[in-house]
């Protein structure tokens, strides 16, 4: 999926994209909305069936997969360019 350098250097990659995604996470900008979502899955699991919320987290769990999955290519995307940019400047 991600071309970067060698394939030996991909772990540290992903580590770092780890790392970056728990700091976004723990932001208070984010808690806040972590806490009405908190709300609102309790009023949802109030007044639907098993059923429904069932579908709700099988639709929470797709959504936040396509959102990693659209977020790793940024931020690879991000690698590339920053990578091609210092060897253009080492050229100079």
């Amino acid at each position: 999926m991600h071309n970067i350098g060698p394939e030996w250097l991909r772990p540290a990659f992903d580590q770092r994209f780890i790392e970056i995604a728990k700091e976004a996470g723990s932001q208070m900008e984010v808690e806040q909305f972590r806490i009405r979502q908190n709300e609102i899955e309790r009023l949802l699991k109030d007044e639907l069936t098993q059923t429904h919320v069932d579908l709700l987290l099988e639709l929470e769990d797709i959504l936040n997969h396509r959102s990693t999955i659209e977020k790793e290519r940024i931020y690879f995307a991000g690698l590339r360019d920053g990578m091609y940019l210092l060897r253009k400047l080492n050229d100079l």
